[in-house]
């Protein structure tokens, strides 16, 4: 067998590097959250309020050590199905994330609001009394019409088999329910 040297020029050493890149940026970029599938029934449980409102105003911020960018989401209030908020109120729900001057945080299956969707949101109150979504993506509903959409993108679900308990990857599409059935889904689960 003839032994061959290869040398590394800086060309060559440039496209290594290159390629190692593109390589690391590719498998982070596919990657997704992995998290339990909650039902309806569930993320209502896990929540203090759920309401159904119209988002008003986004703004992000950095927090007072300058560590977190949070993204706050000003909400009017269109029906309260659970919890202390009333209708035609404003609220404030809170998420970790965002972006300001220059830096992103972000993160796979981050729910994003956009000025004037209307919405369904499954929330909690922090230690300090703040609002943030239940379940990521999962505590977030879009709103068309009489429509509920639930969107997974960005989350890879998986749920427990009744036999033995085991976790099992499910289908990520889209659901899609009336408000009806939506609301007497949650004032069920309450």
């Amino acid at each position: 067998m003839v032994s061959q040297r290869i040398s590394l020029t800086p060309a060559r050493l440039l496209l290594l590097l290159l390629f190692g890149a593109l390589c690391l940026f590719v498998a982070l970029s596919t990657q997704a959250t992995i998290m339990q599938r909650l039902e309806i029934e569930d993320l209502t449980r896990l929540s203090s309020d759920v309401f159904h409102g119209q988002i008003l105003s986004t703004e992000t911020r950095w927090n007072p050590e300058h560590t977190r960018i949070y993204t706050d989401v000003r909400v009017r209030i269109n029906e309260a199905f659970k919890g202390t908020a009333k209708s035609n109120s404003v609220v404030t729900v809170t998420q970790l994330g965002g972006e300001k001057d220059g830096v992103k945080v972000d993160y796979a299956g981050r729910p994003e609001f956009t000025t004037g969707e209307s919405v369904v949101l499954f929330t909690t109150r922090t230690q300090s009394n703040q609002l943030t979504v239940v379940a990521l993506k999962q505590g977030k509903l879009q709103v068309k019409g009489a429509e509920v959409t639930r969107d997974f993108s960005g989350l890879t679900l998986v749920q427990r088999t009744k036999q033995n308990q085991a976790l099992q990857p499910v289908a990520a599409r889209p659901d899609r329910l009336t408000m009806d059935e939506l609301r007497t889904r949650i004032v069920r689960s309450r």
